[in-house]
């Protein structure tokens, strides 16, 4: 099988890099005063050479939008970075942010897990999603700015660890979602990745407010039961 396509018998393929791909980012993407770019962990650097300049990749905005939001064009090849990722690769808008599209909305049944970022898509998939965008406005500034900025605030919760996560849900009562974070693991065993877990995953899936109890301070609980 052809690794830069998805299989047959589906319009995309995650963990993969192709001649059109969804690329899963956080909203800092968002900021005007820096030109685009998306990166990649120490664990997915061969995923990200696999990235060629030219490709086209739209960009999909986590919390709290969920959408595709624009489209972008590869600039660069993979290259390293002393920020956050360690595997940076550098791109330019060919479609500005736009209101969106949810991946249901593109025909598209992806559901963005940990551990997957990228997705390879077929033309036919590219063809519906650059339909959608190009019929939407494009973003204002002050609405990029309203959507960059609750994103900034929500990105600036405490430190907490994974240990003290399980005890402040035990100690709120919330017991069930106290076990469900303490049996969660990465594949490798460690806790890596536990906050996006408790954040977009399972545990936020099955108990919203839980996470309210491990950032108080972000969060706001507006009923304590679950």
């Amino acid at each position: 099988m052809n690794l830069n396509v998805p299989a047959d018998d589906s319009e995309w393929i995650a963990n993969r890099a192709g001649e059109w791909m969804i690329k899963v980012v956080y909203p800092g993407i968002y900021d005007p005063d820096k030109s685009p770019s998306v990166g990649f962990p120490h664990n997915r650097r061969k995923i990200a050479e696999q990235i060629k300049v030219g490709q086209m990749m739209f960009i999909y905005v986590t919390r709290p939008v969920k959408k595709i939001i624009g489209l972008t064009r590869v600039v660069s090849s993979v290259k390293p970075s002393d920020g956050k990722w360690p595997y940076v690769v550098d791109l330019e808008w060919i479609i500005v942010p736009k209101p969106g599209l949810t991946l249901a909305e593109a025909g598209l049944n992806i559901r963005p897990r940990i551990g997957e970022s990228l997705y390879a898509i077929k033309k036919s998939a590219a063809d519906r999603i650059l339909q959608q965008l190009n019929e939407q406005p494009d973003l204002d500034m002050e609405e990029i700015m309203e959507r960059l900025n609750q994103y900034i605030k929500t990105s600036q919760k405490e430190k907490v660890t994974y240990k003290e996560a399980v005890e402040r849900l035990k100690n709120a009562g919330f017991y069930e979602a106290a076990e469900a974070l303490a049996n969660y693991r990465a594949h490798d065993g460690s806790v890596r990745g536990w906050d996006e877990f408790a954040e977009r995953g399972e545990l936020y899936r099955n108990y919203p407010k839980a996470r309210s109890v491990i950032w108080p301070n972000t969060y706001f609980i507006a009923d304590p039961l679950l």
